[in-house]
């Protein structure tokens, strides 16, 4: 639940700049929730404006990253985790001198991060936003050079058939990507 607050939080945050207690009870949660979170120290009240604390942070960021890594790369499978940082780079290639960056933009995510899904599991005809790219220098600058960058509406028009790519509407121009790098491109259904 406390994961839940924070994640609406940050949403907020990013939609209205300042969130104060009423904006956090419209979202569904309880004045015991926010408490629980001060009292906690993952939030902090200042001049009747909430804010997430460097322990609330180290939570959402922690949070973010299992849903990431269990729920969407390794669909719900328990894999054995070495140290996150060297399984980040040994199993998802995610280049060590990039690893600040991406645990930068992961904090960084506007939405709830269960509202996300891989490219890959957007249907046909259906358009989403581009909220956040996995993978190593590499693979973001290829992304990047086909337009495909957060913020970017994009719209899946063609899934050829038996695991072959898919062809996308990005920025006024086609592109075909292949469903290894769709599965790397998080986005938020529109």
């Amino acid at each position: 639940m406390l994961e839940e607050l924070l994640e609406a939080f940050c949403k907020l945050k990013s939609k209205l700049g300042v969130v104060t207690r009423e904006d956090v009870k419209k979202s569904g949660f309880q004045e015991e929730d926010i408490d629980s979170a001060i009292t906690g120290g993952f939030m902090q009240e200042e001049g009747g404006q909430l804010k997430i604390t460097d322990r609330g942070e180290s939570l959402l960021l922690n949070h973010r990253e299992r849903f990431l890594h269990d729920s969407i790369l390794h669909h719900g499978e328990e894999k054995a985790q070495l140290d996150s940082i060297d399984h980040w780079i040994s199993c998802h290639k995610i280049d060590r001198s990039c690893i600040a960056d991406f645990y930068s933009r992961l904090k960084a995510i506007p939405y709830h991060v269960e509202e996300l899904i891989p490219l890959i599991e957007l249907p046909e005809g259906r358009e989403a936003e581009v909220v956040f790219l996995v993978g190593g220098r590499g693979l973001i600058s290829r992304l990047c050079s086909l337009g495909i960058t957060p913020g970017t509406v994009l719209k899946v028009l063609r899934r050829a058939p038996v695991g072959g790519p898919l062809e996308l509407a990005v920025r006024s121009t086609k592109v075909a990507i292949g469903r290894g790098v769709a599965s790397k491109v998080l986005v938020k259904p529109l």
